[in-house]
């Protein structure tokens, strides 16, 4: 937004133009403030309008990753796929990942 030279008003403003309804900018401006917490559509069309990708925003990709991890958002044998896709691809970045010189390993649970 800072970069992009946009108020709060701009940037609701080309979030209407985006999809008709956008976002006001006293709910921006909660957003912004830690007021608020902001929906997986709000940070889709903030994203959309200041030219990042959704994933720009840390609480973007933590919400996306709580939803298909949710049985109740996609049922539970997809939330357990969901998860076992999750791990299996750590284990292989972990597994690709140049050991660092004392570090010491993550205990689970």
């Amino acid at each position: 937004m800072e970069s992009a030279g946009l108020t709060y008003r701009a940037l609701a403003d080309a979030t209407r133009q985006l999809d008709g309804r956008g976002l006001t900018h006293a709910h921006i401006n909660m957003l912004a403030n830690g007021h608020d917490r902001p929906s997986l559509r709000a940070m889709e069309l903030l994203a959309r309008a200041c030219g990042v990708r959704p994933t720009y925003f840390a609480e973007y990709r933590l919400a996306a990753a709580m939803r298909e991890l949710d049985p109740t958002e996609v049922g539970l044998e997809q939330a357990l796929a969901n998860l076992d896709a999750r791990l299996a691809a750590r284990q292989k970045r972990d597994a690709k990942a140049p050991a660092r010189v004392g570090a010491q390993p993550h205990p689970i649970g």
